[in-house]
């Protein structure tokens, strides 16, 4: 389980990437053939990144000239202890240190020694003079949004280039995302580009402290983690009271709000289009759109390939594994994945893409999809299938990846055995059946020791773990989805946005409307470009380290920058 408490140890700390991006992993020669540093090469490479292992000859000082270290996304030193861990890193340009003894605690820190750690974690420095004390303060909000921001490029670039065109200069935008510091990203360089911009947050999916940087910034925030369902609706109201030009929604909950005018009046009014990053969010649009009640142009930016084959099935299956396993495991120590029983209800991207991780971590996977091409993919991929009632019998977790209400029944509640853990990665209300479960008799429990985790005692008398009441797992009780990841999906909402600016600039010149109400496609050219820039921005290259001056050793293959204090001086 050491490899996975690497892992989990650098994702938790960072919120970056692992598949597709390189790691170096520094060992001296006494432990580089250890068990653990094989399974930790293997189990990465399973994630879909590209491990080097660099041989080390003493933990305690590396020569820094004659380790050159190529640069990864993050550099992973090996010890036996936490106290021979080496006190100089080496030359190196990695952004991220992950002092990784095979005992004791981890620790992870930026490339110039501050320390980094989850917004759920307060795991103490060691005791060396490279690693900075990180500020416990007020200011970890502002730092997690600049760190986030600093991994963003794509984003940035594509404000950038709307801005220096004049196109978002006093355009009033709206952001019903997850409020966590990848969105306060993208609010502050739209704000900066000269946009009135407007954010909204459902409280289970908010950061205070990232809400409160934003409105230090200056802008204009509505939400609350701590806001009752009154109280959420009312600061719903008031954001879609800012006569909002253009939407970009999560899950479609805005745009359906702006619909209803006992809820929202006047609230389409001054809205040219809105565009939606989710399948759960789309999913009713498009009902909407069959029943002709879709009033505006919504682009369905969930369905471009450059968010849907790499936010849904990388990150969603990344951020989602993990913050079930750090919720399972406060302690980190490692979680017993290891041939334990996963049932992955939903063969979708999100789907797919936890169940390969899963089984990266060990799980035997199971797959319970009611489409046949679906579920034909996940049996061609190594994976048993059937009904989902049938799976979760003998379950140690199940996780449901749908977007699809009542997804885990009040009959896969009561199959389930004694002690199972239940999750939800798809994201809407009542995935899981815990209201017909309470009508039915179940009870909340407390699972002491555990952040967002609780029993549910079935009438049966068996319990179940569900992880933040059936939340989506990685929004609500985690910081989403890796930045690297947001940044795309980011960069697609901007190029869903730019769609959106030009039919405005149509209607106001006069010439028509291009698009008509209701659900249009990005244009592909548009969709083309953003992974183009991903190509050319974020992913390293080569994807494996290049050679260093350093001793490597061969194994088995694998089984398997801050914003300024305000907005009144932009650059």
């Amino acid at each position: 389980m050491w490899a996975q408490r690497v892992i989990r140890s650098f994702a938790a700390a960072t919120n970056l990437l692992v598949c597709g991006q390189p790691f170096v992993i520094a060992a001296p020669e006494s432990l580089a053939r250890t068990p653990q540093v094989v399974e930790l090469v293997g189990t990465l490479s399973a994630f879909g990144a590209h491990p080097t292992l660099i041989t080390q000859p003493s933990e305690l000082q590396p020569d820094a000239t004659a380790h050159n270290f190529p640069t990864a996304q993050a550099l992973i030193y090996v010890s036996d202890t936490p106290e021979n861990h080496p006190t100089d890193p080496g030359r190196h340009t990695s952004p991220v240190i992950v002092y990784a003894p095979l005992s004791g605690p981890m620790t992870v820190t930026t490339g110039d020694g501050t320390l980094l750690r989850s917004p759920y974690e307060r795991p103490a420095p060691l005791d060396t003079a490279s690693i900075v004390s990180y500020d416990d303060g007020a200011d970890y909000g502002r730092e997690r949004i600049a760190w986030a921001r600093a991994h963003m490029p794509i984003t940035r670039a594509a404000v950038a280039r709307l801005a220096e065109a004049g196109r978002l200069e006093g355009r009033r935008i709206g952001l019903a995302l997850v409020l966590e510091p990848k969105t306060a990203v993208l609010a502050l360089e739209l704000a900066q580009a000269g946009a009135q911009v407007s954010v909204f947050g459902h409280a289970d999916e908010t950061r205070d402290d990232v809400a409160a940087e934003l409105r230090t910034q200056g802008i204009a925030v509505f939400a609350d983690s701590a806001a009752t369902a009154q109280q959420e609706e009312a600061l719903a109201r008031e954001f879609l009271d800012q006569k909002l030009e253009f939407l970009l929604d999560d899950g479609s909950h805005l745009i359906r709000m702006a619909h209803d005018p006992a809820r929202a009046p006047g609230a389409l009014d001054s809205l040219v289009g809105a565009a939606e990053e989710t399948t759960s969010g789309l999913r009713p649009l498009r009902a909407m759109e069959t029943e002709g009640t879709l009033r505006i142009p919504v682009i369905a930016s969930n369905d471009a390939r450059s968010k849907t084959l790499f936010d849904n099935a990388y990150g969603t299956g990344q951020s989602c594994l993990l913050t079930i396993l750090d919720l399972l495991d406060p302690a980190s120590e490692g979680y017993p994945l290891q041939g334990r029983r996963a049932v992955v209800a939903g063969y979708g991207d999100v789907g797919r893409g936890f169940a390969r991780l899963a089984a990266a971590l060990g799980a035997q996977v199971s797959v319970a999809e009611i489409d046949p091409v679906r579920a034909l993919q996940a049996r061609m991929d190594g994976y048993s299938t059937g009904a989902l009632v049938d799976l979760v019998s003998d379950a140690d977790l199940c996780v449901s990846a749908t977007g699809v209400a009542d997804t885990i029944s009040l009959e896969v509640l009561a199959a389930l055995p004694d002690g199972a853990v239940v999750s939800v990665a798809g994201g809407v209300d009542q995935e899981v059946a815990l209201e017909a479960a309470l009508r039915a008799g179940a009870q909340w429990l407390p699972a002491p020791g555990m952040r967002a985790v609780e029993r549910l005692r079935l009438p049966s008398g068996r319990e179940l773990l569900v992880t933040d009441r059936g939340g989506c797992i990685n929004c609500t009780a985690g910081e989403g989805n890796p930045i690297e990841i947001m940044d795309l999906s980011f960069a697609v909402q901007c190029a869903a946005l730019e769609t959106l600016i030009d039919e405005a600039e149509r209607r106001l010149a006069g010439r028509g409307a291009l698009l008509a109400p209701g659900l249009h496609a990005l244009p592909a050219s548009a969709d083309d470009a953003v992974a183009a820039a991903a190509v050319d921005g974020w992913l390293r290259t080569p994807a494996r380290p290049a050679a260093s001056s350093s001793p490597t050793i061969s194994l088995p293959s694998p089984s398997t920058s801050l914003y300024p204090s305000s907005l009144e001086s932009r650059p």
